[in-house]
């Protein structure tokens, strides 16, 4: 007869491991230079002009001990706010971000 018990224990949140990005903690990620102001402004304008996808890299807040990236396509925002939309079409997932949260950009 074969045997139906698990050999390994599985962590009751493993499913949404597979089917959902969480994100990568500060021992995965390489921390990255910060970039000066002007280059971020460069590389945001460039992206949303050319419409490429980009990963940014932000710095770490107050309240959160880990680095995060966030990887996305820059979206228009409304009423000229200092606040840059980043939309990820494929997590279905919408980050808004203030440049000086910025810490590096980069391509995938």
């Amino acid at each position: 007869m074969k045997k139906n018990t698990l050999e390994e224990p599985v962590h009751p949140f493993a499913f949404l491991q597979k089917k959902f990005f969480l994100s990568s903690t500060t021992n995965e990620l390489e921390f990255l230079p910060q970039m000066p102001e002007s280059q971020i402004i460069l590389f945001l304008n460039q992206a949303f002009a050319k419409k490429k996808k980009i990963i940014l890299q932000i710095n770490q807040l107050k309240n959160q001990s880990n680095l995060t990236e966030v990887t996305g396509f820059i979206r228009y925002t409304p009423f000229k706010r200092p606040q840059i939309v980043v939309e990820n079409t494929l997590l279905h997932m919408t980050y808004l971000i203030h440049p000086s949260d910025i810490r590096h950009i980069r391509l995938p």
